[in-house]
């Protein structure tokens, strides 16, 4: 059994450890977004004067309108450590930025995020689309189930007084027990953050699956609504909800909330969504997060996700496995640890090559060695 087990490890390491690596690798960049961001593209997201008050966002959306002559389709409203406003005007394919305290226009940019839109891509679809998100959602699935699981069955000793030896990495070792250490030692310790941030990894790439797990394990009878189905009703006797309408409901239905989004409809079908989120700045423990969804033409919501009185299945995705898996759950304390924990799988993986390379360079030397003896006796 203990063979068989060192087998699976060791094949499916070798072959889902190559994506887990690059997906680890840019998940330990994007933990630090906001922060990279702003120091990259300081000039767009950091407004000149840090301690004045935000601007009232109707006094944005006139003067990009005015300026564009387009309607505003999209506002990103100043939060978590990105201090201006970003929005994108109908007929323009960039992202314009505003600052947050004057209004004053600072320029744009064809990707709101920049290089780290980039890395975000290659995080959960390694650039191909839908088919990379399969991809990297079923390597996290081979993670969780089979590589975590059977790498702690092969590093449990056989006796106890070898216990020590799985939990520290031995002084004055040769390179291959070193090695050999480094994996042993450093998958034991990271095999709960290993858990956590691919067990939620898995949910970006198939919602609707782990949705419904979560909901059989907490018992929650109510559906997830396909938001992406929720549709205005066309009419042609009511004028279509403006995006100043928008942002009084925002402010009237969530008063202590800090505004995230707000999306206006593409089309006649289409619906009004914003978001509103409960801290400002990059915070410890769950994210409270209410979505809503308006007719563009009556004003009646469509359908509001309320992260206080949600079904429990609905909370545990939507609260915490964002801020779990981008490693906000703890503050700095978990961003640090999950920023080293992203590293780990290529840690894991190269360790495990140069494993595998030794157990083969010995294979093949005890086969040359029998070989020779047995054309010796012939």
């Amino acid at each position: 059994m203990r063979k068989l087990i060192l087998q699976l490890h060791l094949w499916v390491g070798l072959t889902a450890g190559a994506i887990l690596s690059i997906v680890g690798i840019t998940g330990s960049i994007y933990v630090f977004q906001p922060e990279l961001t702003a120091a990259l593209y300081s000039e767009l997201y950091q407004r000149a004067d840090p301690n004045a008050n935000v601007i009232d966002p109707r006094t944005i959306v006139a003067k990009a309108e005015a300026q564009f002559g387009g309607e505003v389709k999209t506002i990103l409203f100043p939060l978590r450590e990105l201090e201006n406003y970003i929005v994108k005007v109908e007929g323009k394919k960039e992202f314009v930025f505003y600052d947050g305290a004057t209004g004053a226009y600072l320029g744009e940019m064809a990707k709101r995020r920049g290089i780290l839109e980039d890395v975000l891509e290659i995080h959960r679809q390694l650039t191909i689309g839908e088919m990379g998100s399969t991809v990297t959602g079923i390597a996290s699935l081979l993670l969780v189930i089979v590589l975590l699981s059977s790498g702690l069955y092969l590093w449990l000793p056989y006796k106890k007084k070898q216990l020590k030896e799985g939990l520290r990495l031995k002084s004055n070792a040769s390179f291959k027990r070193r090695n050999y250490d480094v994996h042993k030692v450093f998958g034991f310790y990271f095999i709960i953050p290993l858990f956590l941030v691919s067990i939620t990894g898995v949910y970006f790439a198939f919602p609707e699956q782990v949705q419904a797990v979560a909901d059989y394990v907490t018992g929650t009878q109510e559906p997830t609504p396909d938001v992406k189905k929720i549709k205005s009703a066309y009419r042609t006797d009511l004028p279509e909800v403006n995006i100043v309408q928008a942002l009084d409901m925002m402010e009237t239905m969530y008063p202590g909330y800090h505004k995230r989004n707000l999306i206006m409809p593409k089309d006649s079908a289409d619906r009004v969504y914003f978001s509103v989120v409960n801290t400002a700045e990059v915070d410890a423990g769950p994210e409270y997060r209410p979505q809503v969804y308006i007719d563009q033409y009556t004003g009646k919501i469509l359908f509001a996700y309320e992260p206080h009185t949600a079904p429990a299945g609905h909370q545990l995705t939507r609260n915490w496995f964002v801020p779990i898996h981008f490693g906000e759950i703890g503050g700095w304390f978990t961003r640090i640890l999950w920023f080293i924990t992203g590293l780990m799988p290529a840690v894991l993986w190269v360790s495990g090559i140069i494993i595998w390379l030794n157990r083969t360079s010995k294979i093949k030397k005890v086969s040359l060695l029998l070989w020779k003896n047995a054309e010796q006796i012939t």
